[in-house]
């Protein structure tokens, strides 16, 4: 859970501030006669409240967590809207929810529209990370390059199968898993492969989602005098839709996939490997 709040930060505040704003706003044009300190506590208590209401949904509904950065702009909307409405009485609660709803749907929909394909399409999507992993660089070029060892021992988790052309060695097809019926195909050109310190390649494929995208992943890996390595990622990618180039922003979507490595060699070598301590940090 603590790795849920620290990857998920961003969706979290965004949530929580939003829902806290719109309690607390209802509260306050309903009459009951709170001082501001009392407006302060009930805020930083549903402001708590919320954080872990958003971390308990992202832990057993991971494929819906994208609702709640909607559900945070959803409720400062209402919270804008309340403050400068009329005052309602007992009906400031409905009036809230109304709004709130209105704008969630509305949003929902946007994102998924075919307005939003149009503008994520014209939208490159670029991110740098870098991050500390206290492994042999080679076991982090085995786990983090796609046809370096059979896909199950991918870091992701996430790939299904590798097909190699065969009349391009730096060529292959990969499918991965997205969800529990989807599926992602890519495929990818090798344009730089020196291991396990440098690779780039381009890929271009479909989402499972039906998008067509395109970009360019990058892996620096620097050997560290103590045997570990310090890795810098950088990817860009052309083709998403507005909601999903939203999703990745709030996800910190490098990030994850190096929690995801950190994790998986910790389970397959062990402390005896290496002790797994991440600093990582965006750059």
């Amino acid at each position: 859970m603590i790795n849920i709040l620290i990857r998920q930060i961003r969706r979290l505040g965004v949530f929580s501030f939003g829902m806290a704003s719109m309690f607390l706003a209802v509260v306050a044009r309903s009459g009951l006669g709170m001082t501001q300190v009392g407006h302060l506590v009930f805020f930083f208590g549903a402001l708590l409240a919320f954080v872990l209401i958003g971390m308990g949904m992202i832990k057993a509904r991971p494929g819906q967590r994208g609702v709640l950065e909607i559900a945070g702009f959803a409720g400062v909307i209402s919270t804008l809207c309340l403050i400068y409405l009329p005052h309602a009485g007992v009906f400031t609660s409905l009036v809230a929810l109304a709004i709130f709803f209105a704008v969630l749907t509305s949003t929902w929909f946007f994102l998924h529209s075919n307005l939003a394909r149009l503008i994520g399409a014209r939208t490159t999507w670029r991110t740098r990370f870098s991050g500390d992993v206290q492994y042999p660089a080679k076991l982090v070029w085995k786990h983090i390059i796609p046809g370096a060892a059979m896909p199950e021992d991918h870091c992701t988790g996430q790939i299904e199968r590798y097909v190699e052309d065969l009349d391009d060695d730096d060529t292959m097809q990969v499918t991965l898993k997205a969800g529990r019926t989807g599926q992602a195909r890519y495929d990818i050109t090798f344009l730089e492969r020196n291991a396990p310190t440098f690779c780039r390649f381009y890929f271009e494929g479909n989402e499972a989602d039906g998008t067509l995208v395109d970009g360019i992943f990058s892996l620096s890996v620097d050997v560290q005098d103590r045997g570990d390595c310090t890795i810098i990622i950088n990817e860009e990618r052309s083709g998403l839709s507005l909601g999903s180039l939203i999703e990745r922003w709030f996800d910190d979507a490098l990030s994850f996939q190096h929690d995801r490595l950190v994790a998986l060699l910790d389970k397959r070598y062990g402390p005896g490997a290496g002790i797994s301590k991440p600093l990582s940090q965006h750059v």
